[in-house]
């Protein structure tokens, strides 16, 4: 087990330099994009000096992955525009108002919206490559919101170190917060949809006991109960720093999304763990049979995906609100399935997932104010879009168990 988390936990630091790097750099918009810049070159150099084919083969399974979705979220529009019409709401108007508020006039919002997404959907995606089901991601992500709460205020560095001291510690305390769901799994076999879903109530209600210990006045918020605010030199940069007439929210917590998002396709991918990972997600026995452990690999996966849902914590609490509140996550933990699933748990296409569902959330109440259509319509739209997506496992399963029992039939004559 020592010879595969080594490597990984050197990674990690090597990534969260580099995130300290991008951090401090902020207050120059021409440093970032060299940086952000120089880190896609060095995975696309990565990716095509390894292996020619396989970037072919990637490129063939990325445009698969988004085909799918795409399909679906067609689908679901005409539906949607059906629905409409029989309920009498003009569906043109009201998509016109969507497509306006989600990607023209609200597009901040819509990146905010993302932003923690990309994390907890990274999270659900990684434990779906290793065959497990991390339910509890919503869990993970008031842990990393509750430890970036804490050390924002008690930390008095400069940001370049406290900023990712801080993201390592979100991430970390998170992770071990899957430990026990981990061993369970490895050792008895307990489900982790069952465990993590435990602990992510147990998560849930800690932090409101959290909120109440490290809280200010409850008479200067609008929520009952409110942490005291993070120091200002532990927020995260915001892009109005170099770009004057960009929304004052908006911050760099997406820039770390996507660079995560970059590092986990290439840990999946370019990677020896990433490689067991992936065959203990698809083939278990096979995997065995080729001397990958089972447990081990299972067990990195879980206390990695408890890295990245804490990840969203950071983002939300250092990047947009600067406190913790009851109810911060409005669902980003549970969305964070659906934005896997509609992924395919493929990590860039996670990136593009996230946009269109954060898109979705201020378009749909852009819509309901100006077009006077309800928001409902847009949870309608997700819903259809998560049945179609879904419905292709569902008859790929049906296939393979037809295929199985006619072969078993043909054995038996």
């Amino acid at each position: 087990m020592g010879k595969m988390v080594k490597p990984l936990f050197i990674t990690l630091i090597i990534l969260l330099l580099s995130c300290g790097t991008v951090l401090w750099l902020a207050s120059n918009f021409y440093g970032i994009l060299m940086v952000i810049g120089s880190i896609g070159l060095f995975f696309i150099y990565k990716g095509i000096a390894a292996n020619r084919e396989k970037v072919k083969e990637d490129l063939k399974r990325f445009t698969l992955t988004l085909s799918i979705p795409l399909i679906g979220v067609i689908i679901a529009v005409i539906i949607g525009a059906i629905i409409m019409i029989i309920t009498g709401y003009d569906p043109i108007e009201a998509y016109a108002a969507l497509f306006y508020g989600g990607f023209v006039r609200n597009w901040h919002v819509s990146v905010l919206n993302a932003a923690p997404l990309i994390f907890t959907g990274l999270s659900v995606a990684f434990a779906f490559k290793a065959g497990l089901f991390n339910i509890g991601a919503e869990g993970q992500y008031y842990v990393g919101a509750m430890v970036a709460a804490f050390f924002g205020i008690t930390i008095y560095l400069p940001p370049v170190i406290s900023l990712p001291l801080i993201l390592l510690l979100s991430g970390i305390i998170s992770s071990l917060y899957n430990f026990i769901p981990a061993l369970l799994k490895v050792k008895t076999g307990a489900h982790e949809v069952i465990t993590t879903m435990m602990f992510a109530h147990i998560a849930r209600y800690s932090s409101s006991i959290f909120i109440r210990y490290m809280g200010g006045d409850p008479n200067t918020s609008r929520h009952p109960y409110v942490t005291y605010p993070i120091l200002e030199s532990n927020w995260l940069p915001r892009f109005q720093q170099f770009l004057p007439h960009a929304n004052y929210r908006l911050h760099t917590g997406i820039l770390i999304g996507i660079f995560f998002a970059l590092f986990v396709y290439y840990l999946l991918y370019y990677t020896r763990i990433g490689f067991e990972i992936r065959a203990v997600g698809l083939n278990p026995n096979a995997a065995r049979t080729q001397g990958i452990s089972i447990s081990r690999n299972l067990f990195i996966a879980l206390l990695f995906a408890g890295f990245l849902a804490g990840l969203a914590g950071f983002n939300q609490v250092n990047g947009l609100d600067h406190k913790l509140f009851e109810n911060l996550s409005a669902g980003y933990g549970w969305d964070g399935i659906s934005v896997a699933l509609l992924a395919s748990s493929h990590p860039i296409g996670v990136i593009f997932t996230a946009l269109l569902w954060g898109a979705l959330d201020a378009g749909g109440q852009f819509m309901q104010r100006t077009a006077q259509t309800p928001n409902s319509i847009v949870e309608i739209i997700k819903g259809i879009i998560l049945f179609l997506v879904i419905a292709r496992y569902i008859y790929a399963y049906i296939g393979n168990r037809i295929r199985k029992r006619r072969g078993f039939v043909k054995a038996s004559t």
